[in-house]
C-alpha cells in the first residue's frame, strides 16, 4: 500500500463513495490481491497457509484464521521481522499512554482483556490515516450533525475504559493527532470514574459530542434526567457494546438529540457507522464482511449468522485474513433510503457483553469490557476471576502475586470491587473468597475474568 495521510485517505474514501456497484467489486478484488500477496511474501505463517492457493483465487479460496492460530507466534504472523510478542509487552509495560510508538512506527492495540490472552495488533500511520479520514466523513449520521458540532465548537468527550490500549482509546487518541483541530477539542474521560466526576468534568467542558459505551451514555442520561448533568450535545456516539432499542430510546428522550453507533473490533478497525436511518453500513472499501454459520457457510441476507469471517484490507503490519469473530449480525442488501449503497448489518450480540446490577430501583448497565479491569491494577494478584451472581453477590477466585498472602490479597481486592461499586451506586453488595484458583471456561477452555452464574 502506499503512504497515506490524512487527505488522501480523505479522497480515496470520496472516490469510493462515488463508484457505481461494479466498479467497487472490481476495488475490493484488487485490494484483496494485494494484501494477499504481500502477506504471503512477508508473514511466515501466510507463507505456510498460502503455499498451495491458486494464482486467480478468490475469497473463498483463502483459509480461515482464528485468534488462536494468529497469536501463537507474532513473529511468525507479522509482515515485520522486527515484531515479537515479547517486545510488544515491554512497550506496553514501558510506554502505555505516553504516546510512544512501538518500534518507532506502530501504534500497539489490545482486546478487551476479558479472557487471559487478549489479541494485539499494530497499527501503522497508513492506518491510522484511514482510521481518521472514516471518521470524519461517515461518523456524522446526517450532513447537519456536521455544522452543528463546528458551531458548537468542535469539542467531543469520549468515554472509555482507559486502563490500557484498547481500541477506542487509541483510535480517540489518533483521531486527536491525525485530525489538525482535534488536539485540544477532544477528551478522553474513564469510564470507571465515579458519575459524579463524569458529571462535573463533563459540565466543565460542554461537549458538542460524546461517545461512549451505551451502558456509560445510560447511567449520563439518569444524570440528564435528575438536572445534575447541563449539557445539550448536538448527537450521542454509543458504540463498543450492543446499542438495545431501549437505551436507544431512552437516551433520545433524555437528551432530545439523535443517537448514532458504529461497529468496530481490534482486528477490524472500524466496521461499520450508522446513517441517519439508524442502518451501520459497512465500510466494505476496507474491510470485508462474511456472516456465517458454525461450519463458515455462507448465511443469506436477512438471516443471524453464527460468527463473522473479518478481512481486514488496511492492516498490512498483522494481516487479518477471513478471520473468525465471534460477533452474531444480521446482513441486509436491501437499498437503503439514506443512499448510501454499502450493505447494512444490525449487530445481535457482541463479544464485549454487560452486566446488569441493580440496588432496588436503581439500574446499572455495566459493559464486560470495564468490568474485567477493575482488579487489573491489584500487585497483590497474579490472575483473578469474578464470579456474579443474582443480588449483587460476588465471588473471587483470586491467585496471588509471587510474594503475597492470598488472604491478603483477597482483602485489598474486595475493598477495590467494593468501591467501584459503590461509585456507580451499588450498595449492599456481598464479595466472598472462593477456595478455587481461577479455572478455564469448560466451553471456551478461556480463562474468562468475569464469569455470569
Amino acid at each position: 500500500m502506499d503512504s497515506l495521510n490524512l487527505k488522501k485517505a480523505g479522497k480515496l474514501i470520496d472516490e469510493y463513495n462515488k463508484m457505481k456497484v461494479n466498479a467497487r467489486a472490481q476495488l475490493h478484488k484488487k485490494r484483496l490481491y494485494e494484501l494477499v500477496v504481500y502477506a504471503k511474501e512477508h508473514s511466515e505463517y501466510y507463507a505456510d497457509l498460502y503455499k498451495d492457493l491458486p494464482t486467480n483465487f478468490t475469497l473463498n479460496d483463502l483459509p480461515t484464521t482464528s485468534k488462536e492460530e494468529l497469536t501463537s507466534d507474532y513473529s511468525r504472523w507479522s509482515t515485520d521481522k522486527d515484531v515479537n510478542l515479547d517486545g510488544i509487552y515491554d512497550h506496553m509495560e514501558k510506554h502505555q499512554g505516553d504516546g510512544v510508538h512501538y518500534l518507532g512506527k506502530y501504534r500497539v492495540v489490545s482486546s478487551s482483556g476479558t479472557d487471559s490472552a487478549p489479541i494485539i495488533s499494530l497499527y501503522d500511520d497508513n492506518m491510522a490515516a484511514l482510521l481518521s479520514a472514516m471518521h470524519i466523513k461517515r461518523s456524522f449520521a446526517r450532513k447537519e450533525h456536521f455544522w452543528q458540532f463546528l458551531k458548537r465548537g468542535g469539542r467531543i468527550a469520549n468515554i472509555y475504559t482507559t486502563s490500557g490500549p484498547f481500541f477506542y482509546n487509541v483510535v480517540a487518541d489518533i483521531r486527536r493527532h491525525t485530525i489538525p483541530f482535534r488536539k485540544k477539542r477532544s477528551v478522553l474521560m474513564q469510564a470507571q470514574t465515579s458519575t459524579g466526576k463524569l458529571v462535573s468534568a463533563l459540565n466543565d467542558f460542554d461537549p458538542a459530542v460524546v461517545a461512549g459505551f451505551p451502558s456509560v451514555l445510560a447511567r449520563l442520561a439518569d444524570e440528564k434526567k435528575n438536572k445534575k448533568l447541563k449539557i445539550n450535545p448536538v448527537f450521542l456516539m454509543a458504540d463498543g457494546e450492543e446499542l438495545t432499542p431501549e437505551v436507544r430510546n431512552k437516551l433520545e428522550i433524555v437528551f432530545g438529540c439523535d443517537i448514532t453507533s458504529s461497529y468496530s473490533s481490534v482486528e477490524g478497525g472500524c466496521i461499520a457507522y450508522e446513517c441517519r436511518e439508524h442502518h451501520l453500513h459497512l465500510n466494505d472499501d476496507w474491510v470485508i464482511v462474511e456472516p456465517v454459520d458454525f461450519d463458515n457457510n455462507p448465511v443469506k441476507p436477512g438471516e443471524t449468522c453464527d460468527h463473522v469471517l473479518i478481512t481486514n484490507l488496511m492492516n498490512y503490519t498483522l494481516p487479518v485474513i477471513r478471520y473468525a469473530l465471534e460477533d452474531k449480525i444480521v446482513i441486509y442488501d436491501k437499498p437503503c433510503l439514506c443512499g448510501n449503497c454499502s450493505p447494512w448489518i444490525e449487530v445481535k450480540g457482541r463479544s464485549l457483553d454487560q452486566i446488569i446490577l441493580s440496588d432496588g430501583a436503581h439500574e446499572v448497565i455495566v459493559p464486560m469490557d470495564d468490568f474485567g479491569e477493575v482488579l487489573a491494577d491489584v500487585n497483590e494478584i497474579r490472575r483473578y476471576q469474578i464470579m456474579v451472581f443474582p443480588g449483587n453477590h460476588f465471588s473471587l477466585r483470586l491467585s496471588p502475586a509471587k510474594g503475597f498472602d492470598k488472604t491478603l490479597a483477597y482483602f485489598k481486592a474486595e475493598k477495590v470491587l467494593r468501591d467501584y461499586l459503590k461509585n456507580l451506586g451499588i450498595m449492599g453488595s456481598t464479595i466472598t473468597l472462593e477456595k478455587d484458583e481461577p479455572k478455564p471456561d469448560p466451553l471456551s477452555g478461556k480463562y474468562l475474568t468475569v464469569r455470569l452464574l
